[in-house]
């Protein structure tokens, strides 16, 4: 004779993850929730102002100078740090960075 058994899993030997799991797979509201969920997507995209190109300022400058032959410490001292003042002379400048190489 053959044995009828059970083919479900014990399930008091998985965690607190899969019974949540499983609690919404074998509910009937889990489709409501998920449609619900899309809907308050779309409505949220709907919402969202874009642009296709939009307008960022970006309030920031590079200055590259060179002085082919001279060393780090010659740069810095007959270029970068008399530049740096200059710059630090323009309205509204508020960090100045250079390196020497």
């Amino acid at each position: 004779m053959v044995e009828n058994r059970d083919l479900r899993p014990d399930e008091s030997r998985y965690g607190s993850a899969a019974k949540l799991a499983k609690t919404f797979i074998d509910s009937k509201i889990t489709p409501l929730l998920i449609i619900a969920t899309m809907l308050l997507g779309l409505f949220s995209i709907s919402l969202t102002p874009r642009e296709e190109e939009p307008q960022i300022v970006v309030p920031m400058i590079d200055v590259m100078v060179m002085l082919p032959g001279a060393t780090p410490q010659e740069v810095e001292n007959l270029v970068s740090r008399p530049l740096e003042q200059k710059i630090w002379e323009i309205e509204d400048v508020e960090y100045v960075y250079s390196s020497s190489f």
